[in-house]
């Protein structure tokens, strides 16, 4: 590897450059060669920042990279050694902080070149990868004056390109990338908008055994699954008709329940339900919570002579508005379903 003629095989300081007329120190932002690599002059070396612009500095000469004497993330004067480049390959490169600024170690000293007769023979170690440019900076965010001060302007969080695994130092192009960040402040609406509702109700009696009887006799309306699909669609805004299914121990029948929500125009179908009804009256469970199905359901159960009512849904399927009329009025009709007029 060339070297420095004027140097020999003397190690050569690579300093912090001064890169403005006030400038008396330069925030040292990342290494982009690591302690033993070789180096070609133009190589870039480390990247440094000041108040009012950030730059690359190269290596300067050719050789190998013998000691970086700061750390990213730490100030150093202008002037003061930062890299120390030699013409032969380091036996044991150096890294340190500029905290311990001092005289040049002796670990970082060229070895002396081997006698005339020795044969050369190449170092079998392989060099080192190129040093990440995101280097460990103790917690300070990276980032050139521009990108600052537009982040400043614009209210954007640099911190969070950081957290988003975004490599340091950022420049004005990487406020695109934290423009399209999700908005943090959204997460909680988003998480809100994907959760369910679960309601219940206590009716302390059931009215319904009785009105089911009543119907069959004075009007010939003998499907009882008929008439709880009546009763449920009933509950619903009035609109258009709406399919609503019946459900007992894993049976479930279906039915049209018309806009006029008329019990004798209920008619069993096959289309989908908009609501589910589970009767699970008989049966010892004395509650559910079986979380949001795709459908709005309400379940029955037995709760001495009344009825415990459960409506559970996704939030996206029924407001809260929405959901507490439908199981308000639905426990009504279940207490007095002669509100329902036939």
């Amino acid at each position: 590897m060339p070297h420095d003629e004027t140097s020999g095989s003397r190690p050569h300081d690579v300093t912090m450059p001064q890169l403005g007329m006030a400038q008396d120190s330069g925030l040292l932002v990342g290494w982009l060669k690591a302690p033993g690599e070789a180096v070609a002059a133009d190589d870039l070396l480390f990247e440094v920042e000041t108040d009012k612009s950030t730059m690359e500095v190269p290596a300067g000469l050719d050789g190998y990279l013998a000691a970086t004497l700061a750390q990213a993330g730490e100030e150093v004067p202008v002037g003061q050694a930062v890299a120390v480049i030699s013409s032969e390959r380091p036996e044991a490169p150096l890294s340190r902080s500029a905290k311990n600024a001092g005289a040049r170690p002796a670990q970082c000293a060229v070895p002396e070149p081997a006698a005339a007769s020795a044969p050369k023979t190449k170092d079998p170690a392989p060099e080192k990868a190129r040093a990440p440019r995101a280097a460990q900076t103790g917690g300070r965010i990276l980032a050139s004056p521009k990108a600052r001060r537009l982040a400043l302007e614009e209210g954007l969080d640099l911190g969070r390109l950081a957290e988003a695994g975004h490599p340091q130092p950022f420049h004005v192009a990487d406020l695109e990338a934290l423009r399209a960040l999700p908005d943090p402040a959204a997460a909680p609406a988003t998480s809100a908008s994907a959760s369910s509702r679960r309601l219940t109700a206590t009716v302390a009696s059931d009215g319904l055994p009785g009105f089911v009887a009543w119907a069959a006799e004075a009007h010939g309306l003998k499907d009882a699954d008929a008439i709880l699909a009546g009763l449920a669609g009933a509950s619903l805004a009035p609109g258009d008709a709406v399919v609503v299914a019946v459900e007992r121990l894993g049976a479930r029948r279906a039915f049209t329940v018309p806009p006029g929500r008329t019990l004798s125009a209920v008619a069993e179908t096959g289309d989908a339900p908009a609501l589910v009804l589970r009767d699970l009256r008989g049966t010892a469970l004395g509650g559910v919570e079986m979380g949001a199905e795709d459908t709005p359901v309400l379940t029955l159960t037995g709760a001495g002579e009344g009825l415990g009512i459960t409506l559970e849904c996704a939030a996206s399927a029924l407001d809260a508005a929405g959901a507490i009329r439908l199981l308000t009025d639905f426990a009504g009709r279940m207490r007095e379903p002669l509100r329902h007029l036939l």
